[in-house]
């Protein structure tokens, strides 16, 4: 549908004049303009969009083919405003000519889609597995969103993501799987993210989680022991939480019994007390039966230490390996459990010092587990360079069996510094780059460069420029301030348990900077216009290079201004061709009357521009 605006108000007419000798003229001829509103996004015609033209007053409002147009309009620029709930206003500016059609071709944007949610906290207390919140779509167009939760594996969503249409809203399901929570309060955020419009809402969860702890116990001697009977006692050390359902013994005629490898097994009825007992019949008197307490906790069987009924004591065994990963204070300590004896262990580590034999009086460390097999110690706070003496050890039936001794000596192992050449050199800095390719032990604690002029191996106690850094590889420093044309000598450094080492000496110069001179302006004479008249002047300009630097200049040439110290920036720049040392010249002319001029020579470097001296001189009729 086309929608034709009108212009509101008098409508203009040409007024007739008449006089002597003059025929009546036609009305004035007027023209339209004609366009098309379309979305900017998608390219589509938008209806119902208010147009208004100024001047005249006139508006309208598209119809479903975004097509709109302005009749009877005089001669002139016109300016059109286009305006829709939702969307951002435009305007644009457009001529119209007599007996013509004008085209306005308009755009118009929508306002991105606002995010906003009903809650900003879950509360799932000590019970609740699933609560919801709702999105709202305030804006004017379709608003797709997603929810991160992060790494959190306790929290799920429902959805994850989706899109809302304009105005509409969309519920999230949140459930959140109780047998993965911690003990105690736990915490996560939730963020609802638009993805296609404003707004990013963070919602906070809580849910309590239940207490957990291990139950654990020991299996204690046995007692009564007949040649076909016994008691067997067990103790709970650490009920747990949520607490053990059952409780009682297992054993076999193997070592290490458990309920999928037993020859028989009895529950005992849990009760307030910690300690219980059960007597067992039937024994054979010619054989040894291994026993161990048991308890169930959340459906695992938890076991406690094996005791031996029927039998002498079968000694456990453990043998000391050599020491790994020695440092200057640090070292893993290592052993092997070959039998754990029955009844079975009960403590195991490893006992050092510097003499001979250590023993649990001496350094002794507790390695938890049980069974046997291999199992290490990193232990750390050594001295160096010190010689140790390590045994591991075990308690059986409170005896304390040991291993072979081994021994050690911690290592200082020094920080490896390489100095590297120097880079980006300029007259006046410079780069200074190093490696450290082993961190050394103990470890570093600062690096950096020392650099001198005078000393072809500089230390700290000259220049220097420093970091507390401790990685492994290349760095670098910058260095400022530098002279001109002077060779340094650096070496890199770093800082290992108090003392500096040092890398290998470089050397580099820095750039030295060209030298110009400015010599006097000759030639200096008024220019003739014409007729006599002379407005400009003109005059030779004169300089000559006495050094070429190094790296040689780039480029050469002259500055003037009217005002004193001119330079490159500031002033009239006029570059001369040549390189080297020598005398060079060049002349200027459209130069003002009556004026007070300064001219310097230049020439530039790959650092800058390095100028000679102001040179005055006046132009004067």
């Amino acid at each position: 549908m086309k929608k034709i605006c009108l212009l509101l108000g008098t409508i203009a007419f040409v007024v007739l004049f008449t006089s002597c000798g003059s025929k009546n003229e036609d009305l004035a001829a007027t023209g339209s303009v004609v366009g098309i509103v379309s979305d900017k996004t998608t390219g589509e015609p938008v209806d119902i969009v208010n147009v208004s033209i100024s001047p005249g007053n006139a508006f309208c409002v598209t119809g479903s083919d975004g097509y709109f147009v302005f009749n009877d309009l005089l001669p002139g620029e016109y300016l059109l405003n286009i305006s829709k709930e939702g969307y951002n206003p435009n305007s644009m500016s457009v001529v119209v000519q007599a007996d013509n059609a004008a085209q306005a071709h308009m755009l118009i944007e929508r306002i991105p889609s606002k995010l906003t949610v009903d809650k900003q906290l879950l509360d799932f207390g000590e019970e609740l597995s699933t609560l919801s919140f709702t999105i709202v779509n305030r804006g004017y167009s379709d608003l797709a969103y997603k929810v991160e939760k992060g790494d959190c594996q306790w929290i799920s969503v429902n959805p994850e993501f989706d899109i809302i249409e304009y105005g509409k809203t969309s519920t999230v399901v949140v459930k959140v799987d109780r047998t993965l929570l911690g003990s105690g309060r736990q915490e996560a955020v939730l963020v609802v993210q638009s993805t296609s419009g404003e707004g990013n809402v963070e919602i906070k969860v809580v849910a309590i989680g239940e207490y957990k702890a291990k139950a654990s116990l020991n299996t204690l001697e046995p007692t009564n022991v007949t040649s076909t009977s016994a008691t067997i006692n067990g103790e709970i050390t650490n009920e747990g939480a949520p607490a053990y359902t059952e409780r009682g013994f297992v054993w076999n005629t193997q070592n290490s019994p458990t309920m999928e490898s037993k020859l028989g097994s009895i529950s005992v009825p849990v009760t307030s007390e910690s300690k219980f007992s059960s007597n067992i019949n039937n024994l054979k008197p010619d054989a040894t039966y291994y026993v161990r307490a048991y308890l169930i906790q959340n459906g695992e069987y938890i076991y406690g230490n094996t005791v031996v009924i029927g039998t002498a004591q079968q000694n456990a065994e453990i043998s000391t390996s050599a020491v790994t990963q020695i440092g200057a204070n640090t070292a893993t300590f290592n052993a092997s459990i070959l039998n754990e004896g029955a009844p079975s262990y009960t403590e195991r580590g490893f006992c050092y010092g510097t003499r001979g034999e250590p023993t649990v009086a001496d350094n002794r460390k507790i390695v938890s587990g049980y069974g046997t097999g291999a199992f290490s110690l990193s232990v750390s706070g050594l001295a160096y360079p010190v010689t140790y003496y390590v045994r591991a050890y075990l308690v059986q039936s409170g005896e304390t069996i040991y291993g072979n001794t081994v021994t050690f000596t911690t290592a200082y192992v020094p920080v490896s510094v390489t100095t590297s050449a120097a880079t980006k050199v300029t007259d006046n800095s410079a780069r200074l780059n190093g490696v450290i390719s082993n961190v050394g032990e103990p470890q570093y604690t600062q690096r950096g460069f020392c650099y001198s002029k005078y000393s072809y191996s500089p230390t700290i106690s000259d220049d220097k420029i420093s970091e507390t850094n401790y990685f492994q590889g290349n760095y670098y420093k910058d260095i400022t301030g530098l002279e001109a044309g002077q060779t340094y000598y650096v070496r890199a450094f770093a800082i290992q348990d108090g003392e500096p080492v040092y890398g290998n000496t470089v050397m580099f110069t820095t750039n030295r900077l060209p030298e110009v001179i400015t010599n006097s302006v000759t030639q200096l004479a008024p220019v003739d216009m014409g007729g006599g008249f002379y407005f400009q002047w003109s005059a030779k300009f004169n300089a000559i290079i006495v050094d070429s630097g190094s790296p040689e200049y780039i480029s050469r040439g002259f500055v003037y201004n009217t005002t004193a110290n001119p330079t490159a920036g500031s002033g009239t720049k006029v570059p001369v061709s040549g390189r080297g040392t020598g005398s060079y010249s060049v002349t200027v002319s459209n130069l003002s009357n009556y004026q007070i001029y300064y001219v310097r020579a230049y020439v530039q470097t790959s650092s800058g521009y390095v100028y000679g001296d102001d040179v005055t001189f006046i132009t004067m009729d």
